[in-house]
């Protein structure tokens, strides 16, 4: 990991469909920015988004990530007019494509760094799964979320059938998979689908600060209790108390530990380093 690099924190400058910013010292937000069609997935915004987030994985000045939406939607799905993947590809292609989508969702999952969906407006299809794939998601009031594959006669082909029993439970995955129901503003909390829903216009503010509590704390426990979570449905319990007992040695080792053991006896707040 490195500290912040101009040349790879800007590549998101250059390119067309993101704009990257720091809210906050340690929190970098992530903008889809193709507003014009509610910022919905073709390919140039697919192959630009997965490094963008890798490098900022590998960042050791960004703690915490917000990814959000240019304008009135999160991500509107596929655009259908520039769409990487169709019926007429053989399967390796098909898969080739497909795996544009599925890899946003396993660079989300699989970063140390927390990130947190600040979902404005429509978040459909494989932009619901693109949040689903975040740590945390805030709404707005005008938030929407729906797996709509089912309206064109798909399966959750980039994640939404994995992520959702894990977030809602089985019962309620299946019933929001394949009816494609659409769920809004403050229900999205009571499907437990979001932490919170706020005013459209105080959205940005409540995710990154947030992230900005996400981001004051020690970032290798946080990377580590991630993992774990992450992994919990998958291992058994030997499985798990073996890789807690391999995190828990390797943040025993850090000068973070070290830090909150020193100002706890002080009695202060820890300022944590990262290390």
């Amino acid at each position: 990991m490195t500290d912040i690099d101009p040349t790879a924190t800007d590549r998101s400058a250059e390119s067309d469909v993101l704009d990257l910013d720091h809210p906050d010292e340690h929190v970098a937000r992530v903008r889809l920015s193709r507003p014009e069609s509610l910022n919905a997935y073709n390919g140039t915004l697919l192959r630009d988004l997965v490094p963008t987030l890798r490098a900022l994985d590998e960042d050791d000045a960004v703690r915490a990530v917000v990814l959000t939406g240019e304008g009135e939607g999160f991500c509107a799905g596929v655009d259908l007019d520039d769409m990487p993947l169709s019926a007429d590809q053989d399967l390796a292609e098909y898969e080739d494509g497909l795996g544009m989508f599925q890899a946003v969702v396993a660079t989300l999952r699989g970063m140390g760094t927390p990130v947190v969906a600040a979902v404005n407006g429509y978040a459909m299809g494989a932009g619901c799964d693109t949040a689903l794939a975040c740590d945390f998601r805030i709404a707005g009031e005008s938030a929407t979320m729906a797996e709509t594959f089912v309206d064109v006669g798909f399966v959750p082909g980039d994640g939404g059938a994995y992520l959702l029993p894990r977030i809602v439970g089985e019962a309620r995955a299946k019933e929001l998979i394949m009816t494609g129901k659409h769920v809004s503003g403050p229900d999205l909390v009571d499907w437990d689908l979001a932490r919170e829903c706020v005013p459209d216009d105080e959205l940005q503010d409540a995710a990154v600060e947030f992230a900005a509590e996400l981001a004051s704390g020690p970032p290798v426990a946080l990377a580590e209790s991630k993992r774990l979570v992450n992994e919990a449905f998958d291992v058994d319990l030997e499985t798990a108390h073996r890789h807690a007992t391999r995190a828990q040695r390797l943040c025993s080792q850090t000068d973070d530990h070290a830090e909150a053991v020193t100002a706890f006896a002080e009695d202060r707040e820890p300022e944590f380093e990262g290390r």
